[in-house]
């Protein structure tokens, strides 16, 4: 299959990251030293272009949980979140084109914010999803081969899904609810806390690869 594939093209995706620390950053939230982190913050993320308007503080929240500092940077679609337990980051439709300046931006955030608060991880998490056009064959016709359709009483099933789970890292493909004809696709991977964003991207990169190449796809 590998000679015969086709470009993926991907409607529309996201990735997060989220990390748990070892212990609840508390201690520094009811010190009222947010101050501090936030200054430390916009001058590491200066180069971004994140300034005081970039930031947000959920004022709301309705319990320790939702407490969450919010860093927005524009120019990338993307999002650095900090609460009591972790972190999230985040980008709206990356591109891999890009990947060297989410890298940058993310693994930066990340040092100061472990440095400012003094805490180290205890997981790492990252998510990769997207619905994607078929190729040179209808997703349901691939996906058939990945189930038993009689044994499950679904020959005549409009689309199938598949999930597979290993310790570390799962995906799922399954029927895109926004675009008909599509698929969705979910790649979900844990890491060690000593994992950096470099080595995590190209665990991906080539997770995603993989997932496509089993429908008949493949990155550019």
């Amino acid at each position: 299959m590998p000679n015969g594939l086709t470009i993926a093209d991907i409607q529309q995706a996201f990735f997060e990251y989220r990390a748990n620390f070892k212990e609840p950053i508390a201690d520094l939230w009811y010190g009222a030293k947010q101050g501090e982190i936030i200054k430390r913050l916009l001058t590491t993320l200066s180069p971004w272009h994140v300034g005081l308007e970039n930031i947000t503080w959920n004022h709301a929240a309705k319990n320790a949980s939702e407490i969450q500092l919010t860093i927005e940077v524009r120019s990338l679609l993307a999002r650095i979140q900090l609460g009591l337990g972790g972190l999230t980051m985040s980008v709206l439709n990356p591109d891999w084109s890009r990947a060297p300046q989410y890298v940058s931006l993310f693994q930066t955030g990340l040092d100061e914010l472990r440095a400012s608060t003094g805490q180290e991880l205890r997981l790492q998490q990252t998510t990769l999803g997207f619905h994607v056009k078929p190729g040179k064959e209808p997703f349901r016709d691939i996906l058939a081969g990945f189930v038993n359709a009689k044994s499950l009483g679904g020959e005549d099933a409009a689309m199938f899904g598949v999930s597979v789970y290993h310790n570390d890292h799962s995906f799922v493909i399954d029927g895109s609810a926004l675009f008909p004809g599509n698929v969705f696709i979910k790649l979900l991977r844990n890491f060690v806390p000593e994992k950096r964003f470099e080595e995590m991207a190209k665990v991906l990169h080539a997770d995603e690869e993989n997932v496509l190449e089993k429908i008949g796809l493949k990155l550019q």
